[in-house]
């Protein structure tokens, strides 16, 4: 079967939400503090930008500066001050120019969404070839995160149409949304938690949580590992948050989908 991708919609909350968001994706969070184990430091130098490469806090400045032209001064204490997007390739996707891709998905994004892309940032020094991009959800002098994000039907529909307009075009597949029946899900797990033996990210401090994710739906990892995947009918489940983004309280997300 074709690789499949990973599109998700998260919501920043927190005074600080938008400043820690943006030192992780442009790493001067792990600069500070450290890598942690799923980062290969000899590749973030590959890391890059396609949109403000300034520095984290005066992007974060920028945007509150924007929100005090609006008249918000003070937003809701627990009001969404950001929209992240991530957009992830399977792993062997590495061995390719994932540019192009990459460079449609920004495209995509600014003519998807409303609001102000504050950032765009492809990592390439984890695991699977990704890119986080944040949007201020500032529209008509209003802060309108939640209605960016929408419901279920909402994120169905955007991944619909990011497989039309994007994915399928670099052999991407998409899936139905029957599940994996019991004894199916039982050997993909095995393959997974094989496959996962000596992979960096067994020694996260998040593993246990990616464990039970495994557990619970192994499909969407076998996609990103590219384990072939034997059954009847298809997916489009749901997996654990933390696969790819860092714990923090400043910041919430919604559910990732693989398609």
């Amino acid at each position: 079967m074709a690789s499949s991708h990973i599109i998700r919609l998260g919501k920043i909350k927190g005074e600080l939400g938008v400043s820690y968001a943006l030192q992780h994706n442009k790493r001067t969070l792990q600069i500070k503090h450290g890598v942690s184990a799923n980062i290969d430091a000899a590749r973030t130098s590959l890391n890059y930008s396609l949109v403000n490469n300034d520095s984290p806090q005066t992007v974060a400045t920028h945007a509150r500066i924007q929100m005090m032209k609006a008249g918000i001064s003070k937003p809701r204490k627990n009001g969404v001050m950001a929209v992240e997007v991530l957009f992830s390739l399977p792993i062997d996707r590495h061995k390719e120019n994932t540019r192009p891709f990459f460079a449609d998905c920004f495209r995509w994004v600014k003519q998807n969404f409303a609001g102000e892309l504050l950032s765009f940032d492809v990592h390439l020094d984890e695991s699977a070839p990704h890119a986080h991009a944040i949007l201020l959800p500032l529209i008509d002098c209003r802060m309108q995160g939640n209605r960016m994000v929408g419901n279920t039907g909402n994120l169905m529909r955007l991944i619909n149409k990011f497989h039309l307009e994007v994915a399928r075009q670099y052999g991407m597949s998409k899936n139905g949304k029957s599940r994996l029946t019991s004894l199916d899900k039982k050997a993909l797990e095995r393959l997974v938690l094989t496959h996962l033996k000596n992979d960096p990210v067994m020694k996260s401090c998040v593993w246990s949580c990616i464990r039970d994710a495994i557990h619970n739906d192994p499909l969407p990892y076998a996609q990103m590992l590219s384990i072939p995947v034997r059954v009847t009918t298809p997916v489009v489940s749901k997996i654990s948050a933390s696969m790819m983004t860092p714990k923090n309280k400043a910041k919430s997300t919604t559910a990732i989908y693989s398609v």
